[in-house]
């Protein structure tokens, strides 16, 4: 499972997982409090050191990807890579040598976040549905004419789902128009969900943007098949139509490389 729908809310499952993690040691933490023990400053500080360490190796991993300082600390585009989250663990060294009594607290703060993540990674992997191949789903070009889909995966394709009211998709288009030029070797097909042929139009048009295959899903089956009310949603097929991956939320140059490399053989551009 890719998001978690929250009322109108739609979140990232990793999001929403992380969330559980630090609110278990956060209430962890206050019940230590409670007994003259806080360690809540400490978990704060381990807390950021792994979230800074896993953004800094997503960026040393791929420093070519990014225009300059500003797009790397943009954290919006999810570039995360857990082997960077262990610089949390000087931070949880440093705590337990200079602060004994807050050994006990801490320790157990941690193994409650520990088991609060693992709880939810199990419930959010039962929830995931096994992936299916890419069903008899037709949409339309933007002269109105019907498109078949299955026979446009006929090859590495890339599928993003879309809308003009959607802020993260149009921080995304840019990326996602310059990658045609970048992956030849993967088919990028753009599902307008929802509205008019004149709309999606009008707004290329304005923000001077060209897709090979710009595409309407008027019925947004595309969105049903996936499961996922929020946008923007990012689904990878391979030659046969099975579904290799997907990304909920915008991609951002480096993100959409490491979704690309890390599921097919051939984009190393």
């Amino acid at each position: 499972m890719d998001a978690i729908l929250i009322g109108p809310l739609a979140l990232p499952a990793g999001t929403v997982v992380a969330l559980i993690t630090f609110s278990a040691a956060v209430l962890a933490s206050i019940w230590w409090q409670w007994r003259g023990k806080p360690v809540e400053k400490w978990l704060w500080l381990i807390t950021l050191a792994a979230l800074a360490g896993a953004r800094l190796a997503f960026v040393l991993r791929y420093p070519d990807q990014y225009s300059g300082l500003m797009a790397m600390a943009d954290i919006r585009d999810g570039g995360w890579w857990w082997p960077g989250a262990l610089a949390a663990l000087p931070v949880f060294g440093l705590c337990l040598w200079r602060r004994p009594a807050l050994r006990l607290p801490l320790l157990s703060s941690t193994a409650a976040a520990m088991v609060a993540m693992g709880l939810s990674l199990t419930a959010l992997h039962s929830m995931t549905p096994d992936a299916t191949p890419l069903p008899e789903i037709t949409l339309e070009n933007l002269q109105g004419t019907p498109v078949p889909l299955k026979p446009l995966t006929q090859g590495p394709t890339l599928i993003n789902l879309w809308a003009t009211w959607c802020p993260p998709c149009r921080r995304e288009m840019p990326i996602l128009a310059e990658a045609q030029t970048r992956y030849p070797h993967v088919r990028f097909v753009l599902a307008n969900q929802g509205e008019t042929a004149q709309a999606v139009r009008d707004y290329l048009i304005r923000a001077e943007l060209h897709f090979d295959l710009p595409l309407l899903d008027p019925q947004m089956a595309l969105g049903h098949h996936a499961g996922n009310g929020g946008l923007p949603l990012t689904l990878l097929f391979d030659e046969d139509g099975n579904e290799l991956a997907r990304h909920f939320g915008p991609l951002s140059r480096a993100s959409l490389h490491h979704f690309l490399t890390h599921h097919l053989d051939g984009p190393h551009p």
